[in-house]
């Protein structure tokens, strides 16, 4: 037995007339219209208060500063001196190439805060 309105599944199907389906459409487009000037006012907004927080951002901080340029500075230490002591392991020779080595590392760390120094003045 089947109930009055219903498709062959049982559900119920509701009987609108365009006029009622025009008026739920236009209701609906208004929504959206309303809801899309809201979103872009939002955005307009905002976007100032974003803008100076990235600007904010770009700069570096002094300690950050200070932090990177000896970072590359420890670096180049560290990577020189470890090389040199892995070949005079391998090879037997033992203060020789860690001294050399160690020096280029100095060389290279110096370098590289220098170069990372004249990139931040640009």
């Amino acid at each position: 037995m089947r109930l009055p309105n219903s498709n062959f599944f049982g559900c119920v199907l509701i009987d609108k007339s365009e006029k009622e389906d025009q008026k739920d459409m236009n209701s609906n487009l208004q929504k959206t219209s309303e809801l899309s000037k809201r979103i872009s006012n939002f955005g307009k907004e905002n976007y100032d208060n974003h803008q100076k927080e990235s600007d904010n951002l770009n700069s570096p901080s002094p300690i950050g500063l200070a932090f990177r340029l000896s970072t590359d500075l420890v670096a180049g230490l560290i990577v020189g001196g470890v090389m040199g002591w892995s070949i005079d392991r391998w090879l037997g020779t033992t203060p020789w190439f860690l001294i050399v080595f160690f020096i280029l590392g100095i060389t290279a760390g110096i370098f590289n805060v220098l170069k990372t120094a004249k990139n931040l003045n640009k």
